[in-house]
C-alpha cells in the first residue's frame, strides 16, 4: 500500500472518480445523483482513500459509505480500484471507519454481502465480523443469497 495514501471524507468533487470505481464494482452501481444526497444526509458518512502526492488532484482509489443509525453503524458500499485490489486499501478504510465509530460512542456495525464474495468475507471477519443471518434471494440481480454480518464495535477497536 502507498505510504502516501491518505483517508478523508468524501468531498462532491469525488462523485466522478468513485462512479468509476462503483461502476466496475457493482451490477448495479448508484447514480451520481444518490451519491449527492449521501453527501447531504446526515446520516450518511463516506470515507474515501486517496493517493497525496502533492498533485492538484488525487488519485481516489477506494471508498467505504456508512450509515449512522442511533448507536449503530450499517456499511452499504466499500470499494477499491480494481488494480488497488488486494493492497490493503479495503482493510484501511474499514480501520479508519472503526476509529470513526469507537469515537462517535457507535456499539454495532453490520452489512449484508454476496455469499458468494468470499475474500470480502474473509477481510470482514479478520475485523470480527460474525455471520448472523441470511436474507434469501436479497440481490435481485441474480436471486443470490447476502449474508448479514455484525462486529461489536468496541471489540475491535481495542486493537486499533
Amino acid at each position: 500500500m502507498p505510504s502516501n495514501l491518505r483517508i478523508r471524507q468524501m468531498e462532491l468533487n469525488d462523485i466522478q472518480a468513485i462512479m468509476e470505481i462503483e461502476g466496475r464494482s457493482f451490477p448495479l452501481p448508484y447514480s451520481a445523483g444518490i451519491w449527492e444526497r449521501e453527501k447531504r444526509n446526515s446520516l450518511s458518512r463516506t470515507l474515501v482513500a486517496v493517493d497525496d502526492r502533492g498533485e492538484e488532484t488525487a488519485d481516489l482509489r477506494g471508498y467505504l459509505n456508512f450509515w449512522l443509525i442511533l448507536d449503530e453503524a450499517e456499511i452499504h458500499r466499500i470499494a477499491v480500484k480494481e488494480e488497488y485490489r488486494r493492497s490493503g486499501i479495503a482493510g484501511r478504510l474499514l480501520h479508519e471507519m472503526f476509529k470513526v465509530l469507537r469515537d462517535m460512542g457507535i456499539v454495532s456495525a453490520h452489512l449484508e454481502v454476496r455469499q458468494s464474495n468470499h475474500d470480502a468475507i474473509k477481510l470482514y471477519e479478520k475485523f470480527g465480523f460474525m455471520i448472523k443471518g441470511r436474507r434469501k434471494g436479497y440481490y435481485q440481480e441474480t436471486g443470490e443469497d447476502a449474508l448479514i454480518l455484525a462486529a461489536d464495535v468496541k471489540g475491535i477497536t481495542q486493537a486499533i
